[in-house]
């Protein structure tokens, strides 16, 4: 004898105003930041976007469009994967406003960035 499974369908949206506010309901949990003064390892790096990413309040995808990165890739980037290329992080670190510097760096040259920049 045969088995009648019945799956649920979800309902169909037809307000546009309704699909706009079940995709904007969902509220983006902040991030704490890095507690270490140095960027010493691809966790720390990580870290550090993430937390400024969900300080932001964006979202994983719309964070990896606005970097012209993959979703997946912005994922592994957060969560320390070292696999990744450096092209995609600066892409990353760039598109949400991180600069990285150096005291090397500082002391060659005056530096344009400020106490309140992400470095």
């Amino acid at each position: 004898m045969n088995k009648i499974v019945i799956h649920q369908i979800p309902p169909i949206i037809t307000d546009t105003n309704e699909y706009w506010h079940r995709m904007m309901a969902k509220k983006v949990t902040t991030s704490e930041m890095p507690q270490t003064h140095f960027i010493e390892n691809t966790n720390v790096l990580g870290q550090l976007i993430k937390a400024k990413r969900t300080a932001m309040g964006m979202k994983l995808a719309d964070c990896a469009a606005l970097c012209n990165v993959g979703i997946n890739t912005l994922s592994r980037i957060e969560n320390g994967n070292y696999n990744c290329t450096l092209a995609a992080v600066f892409a990353v670190l760039h598109g949400l406003g991180i600069k990285l510097t150096s005291p090397s760096l500082s002391s060659q040259a005056s530096s344009s960035v400020t106490d309140d920049e992400w470095v």
